[in-house]
Parts: structure tokens; sequence; C-alpha cells
């Protein structure tokens, strides 16, 4: 049930059937409501989670006390894991944008469990560099890009990541505000507003309340580019 509900590409899900079950043995059981902070930046790395249902997003803040969304983590995803490697407080807050169930574990057993586990660490690590080059590869196509293409480059990133595809198109399952997108195109919340309508008008995405849909997945990334 939980290997079913991770996402691809995810640690859990990347983990054989032997190791997963090893791994979900060592903590315990938390719930979360939308809205609140599993993890606070600043404090010490000494726990780790894995999120078994449910989304959260990663953010910090500017000089200016703006909120600045990082990344989304999703089932089968590792919270924590960079923080208990380098023995650092956390460099960010972690927040469920949706209710979150996740295994929570101290820091000491999931760095037993990697020890006692080489195939489980080799499949963080690989996980983790995957991260690091996906984040350096947005941030240069970031660099020449406008607010809409910035904006249809994260819609593609979703798809690839959280889309389902129906009848009316790709739905993306992650369910985001505005301030969210904004935030992490680096985008006002107008700027962003204004994106959405342009591709609504163009017939490449249709929205609902938090709820958006790709239409044409092609000329998003063809615009994107």
């Amino acid at each position: 049930m939980v290997a079913e509900r991770a996402e691809p590409g995810t640690f859990l899900a990347l983990l054989s059937a032997r190791d997963r079950e090893a791994l979900l043995t060592l903590g315990g059981r938390r719930r979360f409501a939308r809205g609140e902070r599993l993890m606070h930046q600043g404090e010490p790395g000494d726990r780790v989670l894995v999120l078994l249902d449910g989304h959260v997003k990663a953010s910090t803040s500017d000089a200016r006390g703006r909120e600045l969304v990082l990344s989304f983590r999703g089932p089968g995803d590792v919270l924590g894991e960079l923080t208990f490697m380098h023995a650092e407080p956390r460099s960010s807050d972690v927040t469920a944008i949706e209710p979150v169930q996740a295994e929570a574990l101290a820091a000491s057993e999931f760095r037993a469990f990697l020890e006692r586990t080489p195939t489980a660490a080799l499949t963080l690590i690989d996980v983790i560099g995957r991260r690091f080059r996906d984040a350096n590869r947005a941030r240069q196509q970031f660099g020449d890009l406008d607010t809409i293409g910035r904006v249809a480059a994260r819609l593609v990133e979703l798809c690839e990541r959280y889309g389902d595809r129906t009848d009316a198109g790709i739905e993306i399952g992650l369910p985001l505000t505005q301030d969210d997108l904004g935030s992490w195109t680096a985008s006002s919340r107008a700027g962003v507003a204004n994106a959405l309508r342009t591709l609504r008008e163009l017939g490449w995405i249709a929205t609902e309340r938090r709820r958006i849909t790709v239409l044409d997945l092609s000329a998003l990334t063809q615009r994107a580019a």
C-alpha cells in the first residue's frame, strides 16, 4: 500500500520491498494538518521524516521576510536527510500544503539504517544528486525567461512529477496557491495571475481553485525553452 502511494523516482519508491519494510518499522506515524509546520528553519536536525501521503513545500525567507519556495515534496520523499548528514541546523521550513502523513524517526536510527543497508545509502545519494542537478538546470533556465516562461517551465516540471493523465489533459495533483507558484517562480502574485490568464487564453491550461490541468504540454514546453 505504501509503495503504491510513493511517487516515481522518490527514495521510498526506489527501495526494494525488503528495505522499505525495514525502514518503516523504525519510527512512528505522524499526521499534519494543512498549513502545519513539519520542520522549522534553524532547529536541530535530530529527526528525519518519510512522507507517506500528502504534499509539503520547503521554503525560506528573504531579507524582507518574504517567503521563498524552494521545492515541493510528496509521498516517498525523505525530509531532513541533508541536515542530519552534516549535523547542521535546518536550512528551511517545511509546511504541509494539504493533510500529510509521515513516518518520523530519529536521525541516529536513519543513519544506522543506511550503514547496514548499503543499497539504500546509494539510492539516497542518487536521489540527492538528481535534486541538485534539477535545481541547477532550473536556475540556468530561469535566467533567460520572462514570467510566462518561468511559469510554463514550472508547470512542465509539475506535469513530469505530479501529472495525472485524464481525458481533459494532464491534471497536476498538487494543490498550489498563486502565492506558492509566484514564490517558486521568482514572480509576483500579480505576475503569476497574468501568466496563468495568458496561458488559459491560449488554450494551454485550465484552472480551478488550487488545481491546474495542462491541455497542451508541447506548447508549454516550447514556451519554457
